[in-house]
Formats: C-alpha cells, structure tokens, sequence
C-alpha cells in the first residue's frame, strides 16, 4: 500500500508539472499571435544610408596642377636645359611664315631673311620651335639637315650667354670634352647678331646618345622686344654643304616692312 506521506507527494509534483505545461503552451500561444500581427504589418524600413561625406574622396575643386614643362630650366649649373618660356607667343602676334607662304623667304617675329627655296617647311615637331625647314643633303648617304627657328619675349630665354653656353654643352670632341665653339659679334641692318659654329659628336635635348659627325651654324638674333634663335643642324656634310645659303640667310636679316 502507498503511504499517505507519498501519494501526496506525487499529487504536488502532478500539479507542478501541470502549471509548468500550461504556462508554455500560453507563452506559445502568444509568440504565434505576436508574429502574425507582425506580418500583417507595415514593412520594417531599411536601415538609412549614411550619407557623411568623406573629405579627401571629394573631386578637386578648381584645375588640376599644370604639368611641368620637360625642358626644364637653363641655369649656370645645367647650361644644356632648355629655357621654360613660351617662346611662340610674341611671334604669334607677328607675320610667320607658313606652308603656303613666299617660298623665298622666312618672317617670324616682325623678321624677314632670305632662304633657298629647296629648304622646305615642315610643321615644327618640338613646342619650341617658332619654326623648321628641312634642308636637303647633296651628298649620298648623308641625311638632310634642319633648320630651327625659336622666338623668346625679350628677357625670357635667358642671358645671351647662357644660352651659347648650352649650345656648346651639346657638343662634345673625340676626348669627350666640350667643342671648340666659333664665336662672332656682328651688327646686320642695324640689328646685333651673335654667330656660333660646333661640330663633333652632338646630343640635343631627348637623344639617348651622341650622334658624331655632326655640326650647328647658329645665330641668335636680338630684334626689338624679342630674341630669335636660328640653328642649322645635321650632319656635316650637310651643314657645310649649305653654309653659304646660312650666311646669306644672316646677312640678308632685316626689319619687316
């Protein structure tokens, strides 16, 4: 027989078990109704964007830096840089001689000289350049020479001297060292013309190496207001093949009508 003292036991634990089982089965009933009411609902808004502006992801507000000229800057200690001016822009405001012009002559910078008319225009290849003829060779195997013409504002293209300093720092004789530069003043129609002559293993601006055998007739040209730098260039043959239409050229320099 079961004790009194059991049976009462057990009829409390029953109850328990009861309560325990009804108090789940409400909690259910209820985690049900709350996830219906739920989706009958308005949808949940997503999550906001963040809109912060993060300052360095920002576009540059104003023009991008100017790129640095790839002349560089002619100077006592790198006399072989080209000069940084812009040295078309006061021959742009002069008569310039085109691929339609007189055959017979060249203007730039308020400048006539006289030209053979086998020297033939050519659409300038470096900015630079105000001009570029090209001069043919007379001699088999040997390539034509150029002629360059360059225009800087009075003061721009530096110092007259720096600048036959780097025409010469492009020549080099056999040892390596610096050429022999022929050097002359003169005075041509009222204007002061200074002339230079090299040869030997040249190396103008963008040559990997020295090329030998060459040689530059050149004469800068110092007109009202501007500078104007006129090179005969290329093979020796060539150049001096051409050297009396050059100083017939020089010589017959003069102010435009």
């Amino acid at each position: 027989m079961v004790r009194a003292k059991d049976y009462a036991w057990a009829m409390k634990s029953n109850a328990f078990a009861l309560r325990v089982e009804t108090s789940a089965a409400c909690l259910l009933c209820a985690g049900i109704w709350i996830v219906g009411c739920s989706e009958s609902g308005p949808a949940p808004k997503p999550p906001t964007a963040n809109t912060k502006v993060n300052p360095s992801a920002r576009a540059p507000q104003g023009p991008a830096p100017a790129a640095t000229s790839a002349a560089g800057t002619a100077s006592a200690t790198n006399p072989s840089a080209a000069p940084t001016a812009t040295p078309r822009a006061d021959a742009a405001a002069q008569k310039i001689s085109s691929s339609t012009s007189d055959a017979k002559i060249i203007e730039v910078a308020g400048l006539v000289m006289p030209k053979p008319v086998t020297w033939q225009w050519q659409s300038p290849t470096v900015q630079f350049r105000a001009l570029q003829y090209s001069v043919p060779t007379t001699t088999p195997g040997i390539s034509d020479a150029e002629l360059v013409i360059s225009v800087f504002a009075a003061g721009d293209g530096g110092p007259i001297d720096m600048n036959v300093k780097r025409w010469v720092s492009q020549f080099r004789d056999e040892d390596g060292d610096e050429a022999k530069a022929k050097i002359e003043d003169r005075t041509i129609n009222g204007i002061p013309v200074k002339l230079l002559e090299l040869a030997g293993r040249y190396q103008g601006m963008g040559q990997a190496a020295p090329r030998p055998g060459m040689m530059q007739l050149g004469a800068i040209i110092q007109a009202p207001g501007r500078t104007v730098f006129v090179r005969l260039v290329g093979q020796l043959e060539t150049v001096e093949g051409a050297r009396k239409e050059f100083e017939a050229l020089v010589n017959g320099v003069r102010a435009s009508e």
